[in-house]
């Protein structure tokens, strides 16, 4: 059995006499592995850091989703509670600029009166979908011939859910008229069908996933909005002039 002393170090690899020259020297010779091991350790829980950043986007994600569904209870909110969602997402979990209840409710005061006309006609032709195409498929389930417009009334679903997800974040970026918001978004979603259907996916894909693990409704609508801007921000730059691309890109440090 060989032991390692101070004098019999020169026979080892430089590896060893190492090992052994931070033992004698203690704390103040610890390899720099283990103290860059801290260093990253501590900088996980700094306020700046990747962790802490991620935890509060996180949290805003849940205030945000909050704040929408208690806007939606009155029902006929519900297109006001969108646009404020949307624009409070760009503005601060997307480019960190201001504050997030702030935010919200500024925006959904200043777009009340714009957006609930709108949203009124837009529900009551969703409602109207909706009832025609349960009825077209419970007359489906008895055999009758009636079942065939079910198809018709399913793509009248898709097309109506595609123009009110560019009507009221475009309501919530720009100023215009009622009656031009509500053109515009509907030939920005035909225009743009490769994102408009990319869009559909997403939104899909969050209401499945809704449906099978429903607590997740807390954190989901402002996680699907947070989606759709990388969407509809590259289909609305499309549609702005260079000055007003200048001021956005000032405003947000791009």
């Amino acid at each position: 059995m060989i032991l390692i002393t101070a004098g019999n170090t020169e026979e080892f690899p430089v590896v060893f006499k190492q090992s052994v020259q931070s033992l004698r020297c203690g704390s103040a010779g610890l390899p720099t592995l283990f103290l860059r091991r801290k260093d990253e350790i501590m900088g996980l829980f700094n306020l700046e850091g990747g962790l802490m950043r991620s935890l509060s986007k996180f949290t805003d994600c849940i205030c945000l989703s909050l704040l929408f569904l208690v806007s939606c209870i009155p029902v006929i909110t519900i297109g006001t509670a969108a646009a404020a969602l949307y624009h409070t997402v760009h503005k601060v979990l997307r480019h960190d600029r201001g504050y997030l209840f702030r935010e919200y409710a500024e925006s959904f005061r200043d777009n009340f009166k714009q957006t609930l006309p709108v949203w009124l006609i837009a529900m009551v032709i969703g409602a109207g979908l909706g009832v025609d195409l349960y009825v077209m498929n419970f007359y489906g389930r008895t055999g009758s011939a009636y079942a065939a417009f079910s198809i018709v009334f399913a793509v009248g679903f898709v097309v109506w859910f595609s123009w009110v997800s560019y009507l009221f974040p475009y309501m919530a970026r720009f100023e215009n008229t009622r009656k031009q918001s509500m053109k515009n978004a509907i030939l920005m979603a035909i225009l743009h069908l490769p994102m408009t259907i990319l869009m559909l996916v997403a939104a899909l894909f969050i209401g499945l996933t809704m449906y099978l693990v429903p607590f997740l409704i807390l954190v989901l609508p402002a996680v699907y909005v947070w989606i759709q801007s990388f969407i509809l921000e590259r289909v609305f730059r499309k549609h702005m002039s260079e000055e007003d691309k200048k001021k956005e890109d000032e405003k947000y440090g791009k």
